[in-house]
């Protein structure tokens, strides 16, 4: 019995469901982040990163951070607005989930050649806009359709009771 089609790497890697993206700056979501050991030992922060592209696609890079690589975990923690935390020596895994914002995106390669390439993670960074200051939100028009004029409704709706 045959399940498979035998492929080479070349045919492989044209058909990678996984395909590399472009090293450069492509906003992220931490979707879990959980404590852990690494292999040698130390303490450890795993995260599973979404990170977006200007259309809308998304990949998965899980990310490690580790005391050792000190500027990552100072980034992340600045990016996703955990200085506070990360200065009092408080930081919980639980609290990198869900939290968005700007990453580095770089390729890494498999120096035994043994694996393909992928995307890694090469740093956070740190939103400079000031809080305060509105940001302005690309949305698709609602109602009316092309060329109307939904700011200029009048929205005051008169409350009325229903009565049964």
């Amino acid at each position: 019995m045959r399940i498979y089609e035998p492929k080479s790497a070349e045919e492989i890697k044209a058909e990678s469901n996984f395909p590399i993206w472009k090293p450069g700056v492509y906003d992220f979501e931490i979707r879990t982040a959980e404590d852990t050991i690494s292999k040698n030992g130390n303490d450890m922060l795993k995260l599973t990163v979404d990170v977006y592209d200007d259309e809308g696609r998304k990949q998965t890079i899980f990310d490690y951070l580790l005391e050792s690589v000190a500027y990552k975990l100072r980034h992340c923690a600045d990016a996703c607005g955990l200085s506070k935390q990360y200065e009092n020596g408080q930081l919980d895994a639980i609290e990198f989930e869900g939290k968005t914002g700007k990453c580095k995106v770089n390729i890494q390669k498999d120096k035994t050649g043994q694996y393909p390439d992928k995307n890694g993670i090469a740093d956070y960074l740190v939103d400079e806009t000031p809080k305060t200051e509105a940001r302005t939100v690309k949305r698709a028009p609602v109602g009316g359709g092309a060329g109307s004029r939904v700011a200029d409704m009048d929205d005051e709706i008169p409350f009325s009771p229903c009565n049964d």
